[in-house]
Protein backbone atom coordinates (compact mmCIF):
# COMPACT_ATOMS: atom_id res chain seq x y z
CA UNK A 1 0.00 0.00 0.00
CA UNK A 2 2.77 2.43 0.91
CA UNK A 3 4.72 1.47 -2.22
CA UNK A 4 1.67 2.18 -4.41
CA UNK A 5 1.23 5.63 -2.88
CA UNK A 6 4.92 6.42 -3.31
CA UNK A 7 4.88 5.39 -6.98
CA UNK A 8 1.79 7.51 -7.66
CA UNK A 9 3.43 10.53 -6.06
CA UNK A 10 6.62 10.11 -8.04
CA UNK A 11 4.63 9.84 -11.29
CA UNK A 12 3.60 13.47 -10.80
CA UNK A 13 7.14 14.72 -10.26
CA UNK A 14 9.83 15.61 -12.75
CA UNK A 15 12.87 13.39 -12.38
CA UNK A 16 16.39 14.00 -13.71
CA UNK A 17 16.72 10.86 -15.81
CA UNK A 18 19.80 11.64 -17.89
CA UNK A 19 22.59 14.07 -17.09
CA UNK A 20 25.84 14.80 -18.86
CA UNK A 21 28.51 17.38 -18.15
CA UNK A 22 27.77 20.26 -15.80
CA UNK A 23 24.14 20.46 -14.67
CA UNK A 24 23.29 22.72 -11.74
CA UNK A 25 20.21 23.47 -9.63
CA UNK A 26 19.50 26.53 -7.52
CA UNK A 27 18.97 25.59 -3.87
CA UNK A 28 18.84 28.11 -1.05
CA UNK A 29 20.31 30.79 -3.27
CA UNK A 30 23.32 28.65 -4.24
CA UNK A 31 24.08 26.58 -7.32
CA UNK A 32 24.70 22.90 -6.59
CA UNK A 33 25.32 19.91 -8.83
CA UNK A 34 22.25 17.94 -9.84
CA UNK A 35 22.39 14.17 -9.48
CA UNK A 36 20.80 11.59 -11.75
CA UNK A 37 17.45 10.44 -10.32
CA UNK A 38 16.91 13.68 -8.41
CA UNK A 39 13.34 14.93 -8.09
CA UNK A 40 12.88 18.47 -9.39
CA UNK A 41 10.76 20.51 -6.94
CA UNK A 42 8.10 22.81 -8.34
CA UNK A 43 9.61 26.17 -9.29
CA UNK A 44 13.22 25.04 -9.02
CA UNK A 45 15.71 26.59 -11.46
CA UNK A 46 18.05 24.36 -13.45
CA UNK A 47 20.89 25.32 -15.75
CA UNK A 48 23.49 23.60 -17.89
CA UNK A 49 27.00 24.72 -18.75
CA UNK A 50 28.32 24.60 -22.30
CA UNK A 51 29.21 20.93 -21.84
CA UNK A 52 26.01 20.08 -19.98
CA UNK A 53 22.92 18.15 -21.12
CA UNK A 54 19.89 17.11 -19.10
CA UNK A 55 16.66 15.17 -19.63
CA UNK A 56 13.82 15.54 -17.16
CA UNK A 57 11.01 12.98 -17.32
CA UNK A 58 7.48 12.78 -15.94
CA UNK A 59 5.48 9.83 -17.21
CA UNK A 60 5.37 10.10 -21.01
CA UNK A 61 6.54 13.71 -21.01
CA UNK A 62 10.10 14.86 -21.39
CA UNK A 63 12.07 18.13 -21.15
CA UNK A 64 15.52 18.09 -22.76
CA UNK A 65 18.01 20.87 -22.01
CA UNK A 66 20.87 21.63 -24.40
CA UNK A 67 24.10 23.31 -23.29
CA UNK A 68 24.03 26.85 -21.89
CA UNK A 69 20.34 26.59 -21.01
CA UNK A 70 18.42 27.79 -17.97
CA UNK A 71 14.82 26.97 -17.03
CA UNK A 72 12.44 26.57 -14.12
CA UNK A 73 9.35 24.34 -14.09
CA UNK A 74 6.07 25.33 -12.53
CA UNK A 75 3.06 23.03 -12.25
CA UNK A 76 -0.33 24.54 -11.57
CA UNK A 77 -2.38 21.66 -10.20
CA UNK A 78 -5.61 23.64 -10.20
CA UNK A 79 -5.29 24.55 -13.88
CA UNK A 80 -3.52 21.30 -14.83
CA UNK A 81 -0.91 23.35 -16.67
CA UNK A 82 2.84 22.82 -16.73
CA UNK A 83 4.88 25.91 -17.53
CA UNK A 84 8.57 25.97 -18.39
CA UNK A 85 10.07 29.41 -17.83
CA UNK A 86 13.07 29.65 -20.15
CA UNK A 87 15.57 32.47 -19.81
CA UNK A 88 18.41 31.09 -21.90
CA UNK A 89 19.34 28.36 -24.33
CA UNK A 90 17.44 25.58 -26.10
CA UNK A 91 14.73 23.28 -24.71
CA UNK A 92 13.01 20.38 -26.51
CA UNK A 93 9.60 19.29 -25.23
CA UNK A 94 7.79 15.97 -25.62
CA UNK A 95 4.29 16.72 -24.32
CA UNK A 96 1.61 14.09 -23.78
CA UNK A 97 -1.35 14.47 -26.13
CA UNK A 98 -4.51 15.70 -24.43
CA UNK A 99 -7.73 17.40 -25.47
CA UNK A 100 -6.81 20.64 -23.74
CA UNK A 101 -3.75 22.85 -23.68
CA UNK A 102 -1.70 21.70 -20.72
CA UNK A 103 1.94 22.52 -21.46
CA UNK A 104 3.69 25.78 -22.27
CA UNK A 105 7.17 27.20 -22.65
CA UNK A 106 7.53 30.90 -21.93
CA UNK A 107 10.44 33.11 -22.91
CA UNK A 108 10.76 36.87 -22.42
CA UNK A 109 9.65 37.26 -26.07
CA UNK A 110 7.06 34.58 -26.82
CA UNK A 111 5.18 31.63 -25.37
CA UNK A 112 4.54 28.23 -26.96
CA UNK A 113 1.37 26.47 -25.77
CA UNK A 114 0.39 22.92 -26.73
CA UNK A 115 -2.09 20.10 -26.27
CA UNK A 116 0.49 17.49 -27.20
CA UNK A 117 3.46 17.65 -29.53
CA UNK A 118 7.22 17.64 -29.93
CA UNK A 119 8.94 21.00 -30.35
CA UNK A 120 12.06 22.95 -29.50
CA UNK A 121 12.28 26.48 -28.11
CA UNK A 122 15.53 28.42 -28.38
CA UNK A 123 16.11 31.77 -26.68
CA UNK A 124 19.26 33.90 -26.80
CA UNK A 125 20.14 37.59 -27.00
CA UNK A 126 16.54 38.73 -27.00
CA UNK A 127 15.42 36.45 -29.84
CA UNK A 128 13.20 33.37 -29.52
CA UNK A 129 12.54 30.59 -32.00
CA UNK A 130 10.10 27.68 -31.97
CA UNK A 131 10.73 24.65 -34.21
CA UNK A 132 7.87 22.15 -34.43
CA UNK A 133 8.69 18.51 -35.06
CA UNK A 134 5.24 17.03 -34.50
CA UNK A 135 1.74 18.36 -33.89
CA UNK A 136 0.71 22.01 -33.68
CA UNK A 137 2.11 24.65 -31.34
CA UNK A 138 0.29 27.88 -30.53
CA UNK A 139 2.86 30.67 -30.37
CA UNK A 140 1.92 33.80 -28.44
CA UNK A 141 3.80 37.04 -29.03
CA UNK A 142 2.34 39.14 -26.23
CA UNK A 143 4.62 42.09 -26.89
CA UNK A 144 2.99 42.59 -30.30
CA UNK A 145 -0.45 41.16 -29.41
CA UNK A 146 -0.09 38.33 -31.93
CA UNK A 147 -1.00 34.64 -31.83
CA UNK A 148 -0.27 32.02 -34.50
CA UNK A 149 -0.46 28.23 -34.83
CA UNK A 150 2.77 26.63 -36.05
CA UNK A 151 2.59 23.20 -37.70
CA UNK A 152 5.08 20.35 -38.02
CA UNK A 153 8.07 21.35 -40.14
CA UNK A 154 7.50 25.07 -39.54
CA UNK A 155 9.34 27.57 -37.35
CA UNK A 156 8.27 30.77 -35.63
CA UNK A 157 10.67 33.50 -34.61
CA UNK A 158 10.30 36.80 -32.76
CA UNK A 159 12.18 39.39 -30.75
CA UNK A 160 11.16 42.41 -28.73
CA UNK A 161 11.51 44.61 -31.81
CA UNK A 162 10.47 42.07 -34.42
CA UNK A 163 6.92 40.61 -34.40
CA UNK A 164 6.50 36.86 -34.70
CA UNK A 165 6.68 35.39 -38.18
CA UNK A 166 6.40 31.84 -39.50
CA UNK A 167 8.61 30.08 -42.04
CA UNK A 168 8.56 26.61 -43.54
CA UNK A 169 6.21 24.53 -45.72
CA UNK A 170 2.76 26.10 -46.05
CA UNK A 171 3.71 29.23 -44.11
CA UNK A 172 2.20 31.40 -46.87
CA UNK A 173 -1.21 30.13 -45.74
CA UNK A 174 -0.59 30.89 -42.08
CA UNK A 175 -3.31 32.84 -40.29
CA UNK A 176 -2.34 35.25 -37.51
CA UNK A 177 -4.42 36.79 -34.78
CA UNK A 178 -3.31 40.41 -34.46
CA UNK A 179 -4.99 42.42 -31.72
CA UNK A 180 -7.75 39.80 -31.79
CA UNK A 181 -8.35 40.10 -35.54
CA UNK A 182 -7.81 37.37 -38.14
CA UNK A 183 -4.99 38.38 -40.49
CA UNK A 184 -3.82 36.10 -43.35
CA UNK A 185 -0.08 35.85 -43.93
CA UNK A 186 -0.35 37.88 -47.15
CA UNK A 187 -1.67 40.87 -45.18
CA UNK A 188 0.66 40.58 -42.17
CA UNK A 189 3.30 43.02 -43.42
CA UNK A 190 0.80 45.73 -44.37
CA UNK A 191 -0.98 45.47 -41.01
CA UNK A 192 2.25 45.67 -39.02
CA UNK A 193 3.43 48.67 -41.06
CA UNK A 194 0.14 50.45 -40.38
CA UNK A 195 -0.87 50.51 -44.05
CA UNK A 196 -3.91 48.34 -43.32
CA UNK A 197 -6.09 48.01 -40.24
CA UNK A 198 -6.06 44.50 -38.77
CA UNK A 199 -9.86 44.47 -38.73
CA UNK A 200 -9.89 45.08 -42.51
CA UNK A 201 -7.30 42.46 -43.48
CA UNK A 202 -9.72 39.73 -44.56
CA UNK A 203 -11.82 42.17 -46.57
CA UNK A 204 -8.76 43.62 -48.29
CA UNK A 205 -7.78 40.24 -49.67
CA UNK A 206 -11.33 39.25 -50.54
CA UNK A 207 -12.30 42.23 -52.68
CA UNK A 208 -10.97 45.42 -54.23
CA UNK A 209 -12.66 47.93 -51.96
CA UNK A 210 -9.70 48.33 -49.63
CA UNK A 211 -6.06 49.15 -50.04
CA UNK A 212 -3.94 46.38 -51.41
CA UNK A 213 -1.46 44.63 -49.13
CA UNK A 214 2.11 43.33 -49.37
CA UNK A 215 3.87 44.68 -52.48
CA UNK A 216 0.77 46.32 -53.96
CA UNK A 217 -0.40 49.22 -51.85
CA UNK A 218 -2.13 51.41 -54.42
CA UNK A 219 -4.83 53.74 -53.11
CA UNK A 220 -8.13 53.50 -54.90
CA UNK A 221 -11.78 52.73 -54.64
CA UNK A 222 -11.13 49.55 -56.61
CA UNK A 223 -8.30 47.75 -58.34
CA UNK A 224 -6.67 47.46 -61.73
CA UNK A 225 -6.06 44.94 -64.47
CA UNK A 226 -9.27 44.88 -66.48
CA UNK A 227 -11.34 46.51 -63.77
CA UNK A 228 -14.22 48.85 -64.53
CA UNK A 229 -15.26 52.14 -63.06
CA UNK A 230 -13.24 54.56 -61.08
CA UNK A 231 -10.45 52.13 -60.45
CA UNK A 232 -6.76 52.32 -61.05
CA UNK A 233 -4.34 50.66 -63.40
CA UNK A 234 -0.68 49.84 -63.03
CA UNK A 235 0.62 51.34 -59.86
CA UNK A 236 -0.92 54.76 -60.38
CA UNK A 237 -3.16 56.55 -57.91
CA UNK A 238 -6.16 58.62 -58.79
CA UNK A 239 -9.76 58.54 -59.69
CA UNK A 240 -9.30 56.37 -62.69
CA UNK A 241 -5.86 57.02 -64.12
CA UNK A 242 -3.80 54.87 -66.43
CA UNK A 243 -0.30 55.10 -67.83
CA UNK A 244 0.65 58.53 -66.60
CA UNK A 245 -2.46 60.21 -67.95
CA UNK A 246 -4.95 62.06 -65.80
CA UNK A 247 -8.67 62.17 -66.02
CA UNK A 248 -11.82 60.38 -65.13
CA UNK A 249 -11.34 57.65 -67.65
CA UNK A 250 -9.69 54.30 -67.80
CA UNK A 251 -7.07 52.58 -69.89
CA UNK A 252 -6.31 49.15 -71.25
CA UNK A 253 -9.79 48.22 -72.32
CA UNK A 254 -11.35 49.41 -69.10
CA UNK A 255 -14.68 51.12 -69.06
CA UNK A 256 -15.80 54.18 -67.16
CA UNK A 257 -16.55 57.78 -67.88
CA UNK A 258 -14.36 57.54 -70.91
CA UNK A 259 -12.44 54.95 -72.83
CA UNK A 260 -9.14 54.27 -74.49
CA UNK A 261 -7.83 52.43 -77.49
CA UNK A 262 -10.76 52.52 -79.86
CA UNK A 263 -13.34 52.57 -77.10
CA UNK A 264 -16.21 55.04 -77.03
CA UNK A 265 -16.71 57.64 -74.35
CA UNK A 266 -16.66 61.31 -73.71
CA UNK A 267 -13.77 61.83 -76.01
CA UNK A 268 -10.58 59.96 -75.34
CA UNK A 269 -8.06 58.57 -77.80
CA UNK A 270 -5.02 56.34 -78.12
CA UNK A 271 -5.03 55.15 -74.55
CA UNK A 272 -5.27 58.70 -73.21
CA UNK A 273 -8.10 59.79 -71.03
CA UNK A 274 -9.69 62.86 -69.60
CA UNK A 275 -12.22 65.28 -70.92
CA UNK A 276 -10.82 64.98 -74.34
CA UNK A 277 -7.09 65.14 -73.78
CA UNK A 278 -4.52 63.16 -75.72
CA UNK A 279 -0.78 62.83 -75.88
CA UNK A 280 0.82 64.54 -72.96
CA UNK A 281 -1.17 67.71 -73.50
CA UNK A 282 -3.32 69.41 -70.90
CA UNK A 283 -6.42 71.41 -71.43
CA UNK A 284 -10.02 70.93 -72.19
CA UNK A 285 -9.29 68.39 -74.82
CA UNK A 286 -6.32 69.66 -76.83
CA UNK A 287 -3.53 67.60 -78.33
CA UNK A 288 -0.54 68.01 -80.63
CA UNK A 289 -0.88 71.78 -80.68
CA UNK A 290 -4.48 71.61 -81.78
CA UNK A 291 -7.06 73.90 -80.25
CA UNK A 292 -10.62 72.94 -79.69
CA UNK A 293 -13.01 71.30 -77.40
CA UNK A 294 -11.54 67.85 -77.60
CA UNK A 295 -8.99 67.52 -80.38
CA UNK A 296 -6.23 65.00 -80.94
CA UNK A 297 -4.37 63.34 -83.76
CA UNK A 298 -6.96 60.63 -84.36
CA UNK A 299 -8.54 62.64 -81.63
CA UNK A 300 -11.90 62.59 -80.05
CA UNK A 301 -14.09 64.73 -77.90
CA UNK A 302 -17.14 66.64 -78.94
CA UNK A 303 -15.84 66.55 -82.45
CA UNK A 304 -14.03 64.21 -84.79
CA UNK A 305 -10.83 64.09 -86.74
CA UNK A 306 -9.74 62.62 -90.04
CA UNK A 307 -13.00 61.74 -91.70
CA UNK A 308 -14.94 62.07 -88.50
CA UNK A 309 -17.87 64.38 -87.92
CA UNK A 310 -18.16 66.91 -85.11
CA UNK A 311 -17.77 70.42 -83.95
CA UNK A 312 -14.06 70.32 -83.36
CA UNK A 313 -10.96 70.12 -85.44
CA UNK A 314 -7.89 68.02 -86.02
CA UNK A 315 -4.39 68.36 -87.41
CA UNK A 316 -3.99 72.00 -86.42
CA UNK A 317 -7.36 73.19 -87.64
CA UNK A 318 -9.29 75.73 -85.57
CA UNK A 319 -12.92 76.70 -85.44
CA UNK A 320 -16.18 74.99 -86.11
CA UNK A 321 -15.06 73.50 -89.35
CA UNK A 322 -13.77 69.99 -89.97
CA UNK A 323 -10.57 68.47 -91.23
CA UNK A 324 -9.82 65.84 -93.81
CA UNK A 325 -13.06 64.90 -95.47
CA UNK A 326 -15.25 66.33 -92.79
CA UNK A 327 -18.83 67.14 -93.68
Amino acid sequence: MLAAISTSTLAQDWVAERLRGTVLQLEGGEWTSMERGAIVPDGQTIKTAADGRAELVRGQERISLAGNTQISIRDSAGQKMTTVLQTLGSVTIEAERRNVQHFSVQTPVLAAVVKGTSFTVTYSNGRARVDVERGIVQVQDRGHEMVVDVSAGQSAEASQSRPVDVTGPGSDKTVFLIEGNVVPAAARSAVLKGDLAAAEALGALGNGNSRNTASNRNDAASNAGGNNGNGNAGGNNGNGNAGGNNGNGNAGGNSGNSNAGGNNGNGNASGNNGNGNAGGNNGNGNASGNNGNGNAGGNNGNGNAGGNNGNSNADGNNGNSNAGRNH
